[in-house]
């Protein structure tokens, strides 16, 4: 079975349409100061490898499943919708796909032990714009990796049976993202308003990290220390 290697690329975001010389964007500020999650997170699941076998994938369909709920419930907040230029990010279809997905997979429901409470109660307006802006990076850039890589075809699976969502068009939503980062980076915003985008980012990078460790875990030898 082909076991690619995980990079977690992010499409590249545009140059701000505002520049700011004297203080860091948005995104340069998420990459220099949490960028250790990021590469926490593409170590572990180059570990967990959750492309090995149809089995793996269900188990990390269910994660990418209940990290878009999280973010759907973002998108419930009017405040936080009328910062997002582009209402292709959401991709309204998303969830029914991975939901059919996981039923092909015969992982439907997901099983309680993978099955979290909602994370995302109480954020402030930046700490939920950089929940969204990373969690949907991450999802985003893992999908580009699997089409790229044909996985949905090393893993038999199609577009009528498990592979809905492995399939899918990717171009509207990495049009979004990139909208919604140039977006962010354009923005004047103050110290505590960056601050507060990169521990809502820091947030959903370990709410990612804690649903990996409930529906896919490493061999016990090389087992790595969960986040604290």
């Amino acid at each position: 079975m082909h076991n690619p290697y995980i990079a977690l690329q992010f499409p590249t975001v545009p140059a701000p349409i505002v520049p700011q010389p004297s203080r860091r964007t948005l995104t340069q500020r998420l990459s220099e100061d949490a960028g250790f999650l990021h590469d926490y997170l593409r170590d572990g699941l180059n570990l967990i490898e959750p492309f090995k076998t149809t089995e793996h994938y269900a188990g990390f369909l269910t994660v990418q499943y209940h990290m878009l709920g999280d973010v759907r419930r973002l998108y419930a907040d009017e405040e936080v919708w009328q910062v997002i230029p582009d209402p292709g990010l959401a991709d309204a279809e998303r969830a029914s796909r991975m939901e059919a997905d996981l039923h092909d997979l015969e992982a439907w429901p997901p099983h309680p032990r993978s099955s979290p409470a909602p994370a995302t109660h109480g954020l402030g307006l930046m700490e939920a714009l950089g929940w969204v802006h990373a969690s949907e990076g991450l999802m985003l850039s893992l999908d580009l990796m699997a089409q790229t890589q044909h996985l949905g075809e090393h893993l038999g699976l199609d577009e009528t049976n498990g592979g809905r969502h492995l399939l899918a068009p990717l171009g509207s939503r990495t049009r979004a993202w990139r909208s919604l980062a140039q977006a962010l980076d354009s923005a004047r915003v103050s110290e505590e308003q960056g601050s507060a985008f990169v521990a809502g980012a820091s947030l959903a990078y370990h709410r990612f990290d804690e649903l990996l460790s409930l529906a896919l875990r490493p061999r016990a030898d090389t087992e790595p220390a969960t986040m604290s």
